[in-house]
């Protein structure tokens, strides 16, 4: 290994310095020449920066990297760019600049670079300014270097009798590979595994070290675990603390653990998410003691503390679809004691003046895992073709098999009172008739983020046989299903698709009821048509919708600047009259583009598109909140 190099390896946040010099008595003459060559690459670094103190940071950008996207760079840096509604509001204080706070950056951006496998990076500057109007931007380039590689990861652990329970290790499991680039994350990571894989097999006190060694010469690292795994312990008793009105033996019932029982880590967690996804609670907080075990027993002391019995959340918001909309929601926690849940909820917008629904919610009615909901609702929908509306409930058997993937049996019932715009007369004829079925329903999604997914999966889809029970007016079969893939390119490049299709198949010689075809077009289906427009019509030429439906999406969406990104997109679909009726020649495209605005409820999204392959273009524009999917 080479003796005349400063090299830093950073891991588990501690600095490994390795050799400066040949000897390590180091002589005042040798101290001094030192102090005096560092503050003279001190000074070149920041002495272009004299001068510019309290100008505004307008712009910054790196130059040269390649591995390191620009976002996470920026996230290291204390100094600030003004954001663009900051440069809009001219009132407002906008970032200024600091000699000593942007050489501190500087040395964090070579640090950070060290502990991403960059032995020797060159970081340099420079920067202008506009002196009439005092702002300034400032450019980074930064020279990675050639990266250290992980050469060969080895464990070290005591194999004994008294470990003989103690589960294996190799190399195909490691979070680090050899060959790749050392990145002290991930050694922390691979330390964190093990520490976990140990503390579920019931080593609690399971003591893990990484020793790195460098080989300079070939730019290579060698890690090694050294392990130690303590002593084998159990659960021991668990006392409750806390501001909480819910009873322990309700608290005790959801551990998903018995004293005795072998100390598993996972099993903490498990409870720990079981108590907090009741809702009653604001926290959860269980610690081990294990400065107190006694004969191999470590006591658990759970702290929790309750939510507030009530809760209102409410929201207002524009699109040009449903145009104004409002919403409320309100939660009663131990409704009758227990977890249970009562939930009202309120809705109106311009195509559905009335959203009324209310929520009984048990949990655990079966076992741990399966719920049931009682939903009576009322519903007002105003359509071209139609003007329904909807009072009946639902009664729901719902389960989750994994905080992914979610599946629920439900029975639903309801009178209708409908007006059929599309017929002639309609206005003079209300119609009532009953509706009743079973639907057995699916879910899984594995999407990274609410708001804004950039990878995953959701894939859902229910069938629905209608016509049990409740003197039932319409005997069909209804079945539809989804798929929507995130996947992300660069950076925060996404490409986006979502597959949808769906079938009913009237019995006994019925036709389907209107209200519950099939009808595409609008902000969330085919963009570059009107709302509810794709649809066979009857002979006034108004939409009366169809019995078989399909349709897709494809986006790429991608930074613009600040809170603002892009998407390009195609949609594709159409609904037709009979069941099972798909016919690829008769699918109908759109084109567009479209401007997201990042919120704290969402992105606000605007589209324009217009229809392809159909003649002139007919320009759609849409604006509302979130992503079409």
């Amino acid at each position: 290994m080479g003796n005349h190099f400063t090299t830093i390896l950073l891991g588990m946040g501690r600095i490994i310095t390795l050799s400066l010099y040949r000897s390590k008595s180091i002589s005042l003459k040798k101290s001094g020449i030192k102090n005096i060559v560092f503050l003279l690459w001190w000074m070149l670094i920041i002495s272009p920066a004299w001068g510019q103190e309290g100008y505004q940071v307008y712009d910054i950008r790196f130059e040269g990297r390649d591995t390191i996207p620009e976002e996470v760079l920026l996230d290291q840096m204390n100094t600030g760019q003004a954001g663009l509604l900051q440069k809009m509001a001219f009132w407002q204080k906008k970032p200024r600049f600091s000699d000593t706070m942007f050489g501190n950056d500087l040395e964090r951006l070579r640090r950070f670079h060290q502990r991403h496998g960059f032995l020797d990076p060159r970081v340099r500057h420079r920067l202008e300014k506009d002196e009439r109007k005092e702002r300034l931007w400032i450019f980074i380039d930064i020279e990675e270097g050639e990266p250290v590689r992980v050469r060969s990861i080895k464990y070290d652990l005591p194999r004994d009798t008294l470990h003989a329970d103690q589960p294996s290790l190799n190399k195909e499991e490691a979070l680090v590979d050899e060959g790749m680039r050392f990145v002290d994350k991930k050694i922390f990571q691979e330390e964190k595994r093990i520490e976990v894989l140990f503390q579920n097999h019931g080593y609690p006190n399971v003591d893990v070290k990484r020793v790195l060694e460098v080989d300079q010469s070939e730019q290579a690292v060698d890690v090694l675990f050294r392990i130690q795994p303590g002593p084998r312990a159990r659960f021991g008793e668990v006392s409750i603390h806390g501001d909480s009105l819910v009873s322990s033996d309700f608290i005790r019932r959801r551990l998903t653990f018995s004293p005795g029982d072998i100390y598993v880590q996972d099993k903490l967690d498990a409870t720990q998410n079981r108590l907090f996804n009741t809702d009653l609670f604001r926290y959860v907080v269980i610690r081990t003691r294990k400065d107190s075990i006694s004969d191999q027993r470590i006591p658990v002391h759970l702290e929790v503390s309750e939510s507030p019995p009530w809760s209102v959340e409410t929201g207002v918001g524009y699109g040009t679809e449903d145009r104004f909309r409002a919403s409320v929601h309100l939660t009663k926690l131990q409704f009758f004691g227990g977890n249970r849940k009562l939930i009202f909820t309120g809705k109106h917008s311009h195509f559905l003046p009335f959203s009324l629904e209310t929520r009984f919610i048990q949990p655990s009615i079966l076992d741990d895992k399966v719920d049931l909901l009682v939903s009576p609702f009322f519903i007002r929908e105003n359509e071209i073709s139609y003007e329904v509306d909807r009072l009946g409930g639902n009664l729901t058997l719902s389960e989750d098999f994994s905080p992914q993937t979610s599946g629920y049996l439900m029975y639903s019932l309801e009178r209708v009172f409908l007006q059929d715009l599309s017929v002639p007369g309609a206005l003079e004829e209300r119609k009532i008739r009953n509706k009743a079925g079973f639907t057995l329903g699916f879910d899984r999604n594995t999407a990274d983020s609410r708001f804004n997914p950039s990878s995953g999966w959701h894939f859902n889809g229910h069938f629905t046989y209608m016509g049990i029970g409740f003197r039932s007016k319409f005997h069909y079969y209804k079945g539809e299903m989804g798929l929507i893939r995130y996947h992300r390119l660069a950076d925060e490049w996404i490409v986006a698709g979502k597959l949808r299709a769906g079938f009913i198949e009237p019995l006994r010689g019925e036709a389907s009821p209107i209200e519950d075809r099939f009808l595409l077009g609008g902000a969330s289906s085919l963009r570059g048509f009107q709302r509810h427009s794709i649809s066979p019509l009857n002979e006034e030429n108004r939409p009366v919708g169809g019995n078989s439906m399909f349709e897709g999406s494809l986006e790429l969406r991608f930074p613009v600047y600040d809170i603002f990104s892009g998407v390009l997109f195609t949609d594709v679909g159409n609904v037709w009259r009979g069941a099972f009726s798909y016919h690829p020649s008769d699918l109908r495209y759109n084109a567009g583009f479209g401007v997201r605005v990042k919120t704290p409820v969402g992105p606000v999204r605007l589209d324009l598109a217009t229809p392809v392959f159909e003649g002139p273009a007919d320009l759609q524009f849409y604006v509302s909140i979130g992503h079409a999917f």
